[in-house]
């Protein structure tokens, strides 16, 4: 049987966020230690009460009761200290609105709102990844600076102060959606910050190789980007649709041993219809949504969706991918896509040709310190046959960077192509 202080643990991984957002919102970002005193006040309280008396009927409500009135008390305490959010100062600091305006502020579409707000100030923050994931991992997923720390494998001290470092920032920000003229390219911002941490938890690092945890949260907070159709674009449903087609292939990416499993490797019984199925939902519904236009992640879940549709590696439709990387290259020009768009041209049956294009982005300035050039190459050169030249361009490859997971992954791959 579950334990209450278990039950509360399970609470605030739920109710949390919410509860933050909306005290955040209160008290200005500026109040934001305050902000999160208090949602502590309120869980400490639960786990008091309902020790004594047991569980309440319904919990979520009584929770959010009960913030509300710790908020209320922290306000008549405070109000003449200190300065709550602008636009609600004046409320607050009259008796006869301030239990209206809390009223109001904790109803479920205000908690709503607020949420989306924070997902916007969390990702467009100015911070480096190391610092803004486990901020959002706290704050917006509501997981402890425990769960954080076990999750990202770091001492907890590290994650204290990363997420010290984000509070910083964050009391700079304003509480609030962009500007009409910036909504596009903040939500982009957004969309690339919750990808970053979907990709955290699916792609290997030496230390864990799969983290679905990661990979659900993500996927929570981009539903909550389209549970406002004013936000969410097509964009949105496109990067919701490569997640879920990435996740559906999950099982089947790490080997008994924890190493990566190459896609033609890959037990294909093993990937998962049901998110398939999500995933070509959020296609459909993104070519009728007039909200902004397609880009890298409508694109991205497009070429996802010829991967797992093709019943066997051999059978995949790489001319039609080849065709979709142009178009990201196209709008992107990221190096990153025209690297993939010659490997898809190789396995379409132009191996020199892309050869010869990979060896010229060897002088792109934006890959000249990334190992991925040589790895590819290593990869085409055992395609063409060219053993000792491909041998040569992986061990180079590994020098210059990747994990032990891809070094791995790299020599099994080359020998592989070169026997076959």
């Amino acid at each position: 049987m579950q334990s209450v202080e278990e039950f509360v643990e399970q609470l605030y991984k739920q109710q949390s966020a919410k509860l933050l957002a909306v005290l955040t919102r209160l008290f200005g970002v500026h109040n934001f230690s305050l902000a999160e005193d208090t949602l502590q006040e309120a869980f400490a309280k639960a786990l008091s009460v309902w020790r004594q008396q047991g569980l309440p009927n319904k919990p979520e409500a009584w929770i959010i009761n009960c913030a509300k009135n710790t908020a209320l008390d922290v306000i008549r305490r405070h109000k003449t200290t200190l300065k709550f959010a602008d636009d609600l100062q004046y409320f607050l600091a009259s008796e006869w609105s301030l239990s209206n305006t809390l009223e109001q502020q904790f109803s479920a579409p205000k908690i709503k709102d607020d949420q989306l707000r924070m997902i916007f100030v969390c990702c467009n923050m100015p911070l480096k990844l190391s610092s803004c994931i486990p901020f959002i991992l706290k704050n917006l997923c509501g997981l402890s600076i425990k769960a954080v720390s076990r999750a990202l494998v770091l001492p907890e001290a590290v994650i204290k102060k990363r997420l010290q470092r984000a509070k910083a920032q964050l009391q700079l920000q304003t509480f609030g959606f962009p500007e009409p003229q910036q909504h596009n390219q903040v939500l982009d911002k957004v969309h690339n910050v919750l990808y970053l941490l979907f990709n955290e938890g699916f792609h290997s690092s030496d230390s864990q190789p799969l983290n679905l945890m990661f990979c659900h949260e993500a996927i929570g907070l981009v539903k909550l980007l389209l549970d406002d159709p004013d936000i969410a674009n097509q964009e949105t449903l496109g990067l919701l649709s490569l997640m879920y087609f990435h996740l559906g292939r999950a099982e089947s990416r790490v080997d008994s041993d924890g190493f990566n499993v190459p896609i033609d490797l890959q037990d294909r019984t093993q990937w998962q219809a049901a998110d398939f199925a999500r995933a070509r939902e959020c296609i459909a519904l993104a070519k009728i949504n007039n909200n902004g236009s397609a880009g890298r992640f409508f694109l991205e879940s497009l070429i996802a969706q010829e991967h797992c549709r093709a019943l066997t590696f051999d059978q995949t439709n790489w001319p039609i991918i080849v065709e979709l990387y142009r178009h990201l290259v196209f709008i992107t020009q990221s190096p990153v896509a025209k690297l993939n768009l010659y490997i898809a041209l190789a396995y379409s049956g132009e191996v020199e040709d892309a050869i010869f294009q990979v060896e010229q982005l060897l002088v792109d300035k934006k890959l000249q310190k990334s190992h991925m050039p040589l790895a590819i190459l290593a990869h085409l050169n055992a395609m063409a046959g060219r053993s000792k030249l491909a041998l040569t361009q992986a061990e180079q490859s590994m020098k210059l960077g990747g994990t032990s997971h891809e070094h791995r992954l790299l020599m099994q791959q080359v020998k592989r192509q070169l026997k076959g």
